[in-house]
């Protein structure tokens, strides 16, 4: 009769072992017997899983809870922009004299000097008129100032020169009353390279 109430209390016991797992796993690491049985104590969860060929029982990691990324607020860029003024350049431009050719042979005797730039030049403030801002010795007349590029006006002359084949110089001079604007306004009253001459021949008849 004792035997037999043993042989029950042991089965039982088993028995309440298997219905209740966390009292068979004690802790992590130690054996147990069901492998994918899962077992809670305390606040942890347990897993049989076979180690090194023996069953013991393992920490189930707690999920890591996804951090929620903050909403992006978009950037509005205002289509009302402000525009910003550079400051203009307020440095006079360094201009400078010179002859397009030391001599000419020609029957026309149309002669040329450049004024050039280190800054983008404004030729239209240079007057055609003799004695306004050139003087000329042996030229006729200042037939035109062009704007061969942003820092080149080129001054078309016409020499005096006799149709007799002797060669005689034609002289472009800056005057006193010189001025050249650049394209910020800024006027320059000095022309470095003033004077210059051009030998100018005309074949005779």
């Amino acid at each position: 009769m004792h035997k037999k109430f043993a042989s029950l209390l042991i089965a039982l016991a088993l028995s309440f072992a298997h219905s209740f797992p966390t009292l068979a796993a004690d802790n992590e690491g130690a054996k147990c017997i069901t492998p994918g049985q899962i077992a809670k104590v305390a606040s942890k969860r347990l897993v049989c899983a076979r180690i090194s060929k023996t069953l013991k029982w393992v920490l189930i990691p707690a999920k890591v809870a996804t951090p929620t990324s903050s909403p992006v607020t978009p950037t509005t860029v205002s289509a009302n922009t402000t525009s910003t003024t550079l400051p203009s350049d307020k440095t006079k431009p360094v201009v400078t004299l010179l002859r397009s050719y030391g001599t000419s042979v020609s029957f026309s005797a149309a002669i040329s000097f450049i004024v050039t730039g280190d800054k983008d030049l404004d030729c239209a403030t240079l007057s055609t008129v003799i004695g306004e801002d050139f003087s000329v010795t042996r030229i006729s007349r200042i037939n035109s100032i062009v704007q061969t590029s942003s820092k080149v006006c080129t001054v078309n002359a016409q020499s005096t020169a006799e149709r007799d084949g002797q060669k005689r110089e034609s002289i472009l001079a800056a005057t006193s009353s010189f001025s050249i604007s650049d394209d910020y306004g800024n006027v320059q009253t000095t022309l470095a390279g003033s004077p210059q001459s051009i030998w100018v021949t005309r074949p005779a008849p």
